[in-house]
């Protein structure tokens, strides 16, 4: 008789992902980082969003089609403080919810979500991930 599937949790989904898509630690930027700081890491990185960090406590979050906007209206805004150009924050979920509360987050058009460790973020899911998740396969005592 087979064994009945576990729900995975969002910690259990990243650590299979870990290896294909991100880094293991966050990327994100601190609130007094220079705009052109920012570009930069999501260049490097390949990403279309970042966290805005005070410390250890999100603030807000930065993305492209914001940036480009300013950018394309006024160049000088490259050497800006990150702290000017903020967005809402990203939803955060603690690490070891569900993935289903994930699923939901992201099938409402959230472009990503930030996850914590107690309070703390430690990552970001985006839809990327899931489908990775999908691509690269998902141990079979899982249910997802």
């Amino acid at each position: 008789m087979d064994e009945p599937k576990r729900s995975m949790t969002v910690r259990e989904m990243r650590e299979i992902n870990r290896h294909h898509l991100r880094p293991s630690r966050l990327l994100a930027v601190q609130v007094h980082d220079n705009i052109h700081q920012a570009i930069n890491l999501m260049q490097v990185y390949g990403v279309s969003q970042l966290p805005v960090l005070e410390g250890d406590r999100m603030i807000g979050s930065l993305d492209e089609r914001t940036l480009m906007r300013r950018l394309l209206e006024a160049a000088h805004c490259l050497w800006g403080e990150v702290y000017n150009y903020l967005q809402p924050p990203l939803p955060s979920l603690e690490e070891e919810t569900a993935v289903e509360e994930l699923y939901r987050l992201l099938k409402a058009d959230t472009p990503a979500v930030i996850i914590t460790r107690g309070g703390v973020p430690v990552g970001i899911v985006t839809p990327a991930d899931v489908v990775a998740l999908k691509v690269y396969g998902v141990p079979r005592d899982y249910e997802i």
